[in-house]
């Protein structure tokens, strides 16, 4: 997928878990809940360090990729100079490829740990203590963050290794990341990103208009039940092939358009 339908779809999973938390009264979590909201939307950026024909939020998140860049290297050259092909019975090269180590479980674990490490030593750097609380809520973001990046990529065509590189277990799904046909879109992506977001719409208003009372034994129930009934319909859907998912983007671009007129 496109980094801004990552950014979207990932921040539109967890953000219905924190409004909750926001609408609770209880400021003196605010900054932890902020701290794990910018982990997740580095994490769902992060993995797309390794590729190079830099996508357009690399412009935008340019220092995401300043740090994983190294990182991901740094990664390969440990599996190759260590020898672990041999120790680990990799059936994969490790190398600079895209959706390669960085697009896998045991990167995505790497790669949250050492950045995680980079946060707390800056932090410590600035206020000379460690607060290991926030470095588990940005540990968990980056993680989970990660974790996203590879669900939506095992939606598309290419789809994702999660053996990688320890074998071969390639998850993917009917999804094309640029157009299957010319002038067409595929408009599952944005259909999964408003689907989303309307839950925490509607949290939002809930609570807005006294609907919603918080409650965590009651609420946080919900709100999985909710999410993870909408991540079922995206796994789902995303392996069918069906030709009503392919619009015309100029159709597309006009509907947009005129959503927007309508939001202001």
């Amino acid at each position: 997928m496109l980094g801004r339908e990552h950014l979207s779809i990932s921040v539109a999973t967890v953000i219905p878990f924190i409004v909750p938390l926001v609408f609770s009264g209880n400021v003196e979590y605010q900054l932890y809940y902020i701290a794990f909201l910018i982990s997740v939307i580095v994490g769902s950026l992060t993995p797309d360090a390794d590729c190079g024909g830099k996508p357009k939020l690399y412009y935008d998140f340019k220092i995401v990729y300043d740090i994983m860049i190294p990182l991901q290297k740094a990664v390969i050259i440990g599996f190759k100079n260590l020898s672990l092909n041999y120790e680990l019975n990799l059936e994969h090269e490790v190398n600079n490829r895209h959706r390669g180590i960085m697009h896998s479980p045991i990167g995505i674990l790497i790669s949250s740990l050492i950045l995680t490490l980079i946060v707390s030593a800056v932090v410590f750097l600035i206020y000379q203590k460690i607060n290991m609380l926030m470095v588990s809520f940005v540990f968990i973001g980056l993680l989970f963050g990660q974790f996203l990046h590879l669900l939506e990529d095992s939606c598309t065509v290419t789809g994702i290794n999660w053996k990688f590189p320890f074998g071969t277990k390639l998850i993917n799904g009917k999804i094309y990341t640029f157009p299957k046909e010319k002038g067409k879109k595929d408009i599952r992506t944005i259909i999964y990103q408003q689907v989303l977001w309307i839950i925490t719409v509607l949290l939002v208003l809930g609570f807005l208009f006294d609907i919603i009372a918080f409650n965590q034994l009651t609420l946080y129930p919900l709100i999985v039940v909710s999410v993870t009934f909408v991540w079922i319909f995206i796994i789902a859907t995303s392996r069918t092939d069906y030709g009503f998912w392919y619009q015309d983007v100029k159709k597309i671009k006009a509907a947009k358009k005129t959503a927007r007129k309508f939001s202001k």
